[in-house]
């Protein structure tokens, strides 16, 4: 159940480091603790590729009066976007590896 690139003894640690009075029972740290973890990963792997797509033209970022923003698809660029999901989805060729002499 590791987070791709994090080990969970460090998920584990990480939590404790952020409130070190904490205790729980091995299910509340697997529901509580590592639940709160990997939603702060997530949320910052959501605000990377956010940026990423708005700097791609393919969202629009609008920011309101409530300080927050929102995104949303470019509908100027929906084909190009459409087009972008069938090669993602599409089936990758694979290069048969040659034996080395």
């Amino acid at each position: 159940m590791d987070t791709p690139g994090r080990p969970l003894a460090d998920e584990v640690l990480a939590y404790l480091v952020e409130h070190p009075q904490a205790q729980d029972t091995m299910e509340g740290i697997a529901e509580w603790w590592l639940l709160e973890q990997r939603i702060h990963s997530a949320v910052a792997d959501v605000e990377a590729t956010l940026r990423e797509l708005v700097g791609q033209d393919f969202l629009v970022a609008r920011q309101c009066r409530d300080g927050r923003t929102y995104y949303g698809l470019n509908q100027d660029k929906e084909r190009e976007v459409r087009r972008h999901l069938r090669q993602a989805e599409a089936p990758q060729e694979t290069k048969p590896i040659e034996p080395q002499a």
